[in-house]
């Protein structure tokens, strides 16, 4: 079940969906296919990741993340110990070379 890249007459490419049973795009180059399933992706992302915000952000962590939900102390000391940035009770360390979430 899902969706399924599928040549039209003519060459050009459509994308059937087996949730509806009906096309979803059609007549579309490559590069737009790849352009629609990545929108598809990142509006998923968006979805998810505010769903677990409101959660954390609820106090509700072990919802979010069960077991593994991981409190600020173990991730930031977890962190350090990597050689990541750390929190020092003040202000953040390691930032100066950091280029953002891995």
């Amino acid at each position: 079940m899902g969706y399924q890249i599928i040549r039209q007459p003519g060459g050009k490419l459509a994308v059937y969906s087996s949730f509806t049973d009906t096309w979803a795009v059609v007549d579309a180059e490559a590069a737009e296919i790849a352009d629609w399933f990545a929108e598809l992706a990142a509006t998923s992302a968006r979805e998810e990741a505010g769903r677990l915000a409101a959660l954390v952000e609820r106090g509700e962590e072990r919802r979010a993340y069960h077991q593994f939900a991981r409190p600020f102390g173990d991730a930031n000391r977890m962190s350090r110990e990597h050689d990541g940035a750390w929190w020092d009770g003040a202000q953040w360390i390691g930032l100066d070379d950091w280029d953002g979430p891995a």
